[in-house]
């Protein structure tokens, strides 16, 4: 974070540990199944098979949703993650570079 002189630092480490983290919970929200279909026998007569059926399909399609979108900003962090370790890399050999030459 900040110090006295304005500069901050990231911590790639976290960073990489935080998009794989998304990314498990990402997994997680995929694999989950709803299973209201399982309740569509509870109530014979009604309507409460299509209901459930359809409520099924939904909460399961949400799930995948919000599953990629996880997924998707974990790339952001990984893709963020390897740029700034590149630029980390270029401002060293940069240095060295300038400071071979004075």
């Amino acid at each position: 974070m900040g110090d006295d002189n304005g500069s901050f630092s990231i911590d790639l480490h976290a960073l990489q540990t935080f998009g794989d983290d998304l990314r498990s919970e990402a997994t997680a929200i995929i694999g989950l199944k709803p299973d209201l279909a399982a309740a569509a026998g509870a109530l014979p007569g009604t309507d409460w098979n299509a209901t459930c059926t359809a409520a099924d399909t939904s909460v399961d399609q949400a799930m995948k949703r919000m599953g990629a979108r996880y997924t998707a900003i974990a790339d952001s962090i990984e893709q963020a993650g390897k740029a700034l370790q590149l630029t980390v890399d270029q401002f060293a050999t940069d240095l060295k570079q300038i400071g071979e030459q004075v």
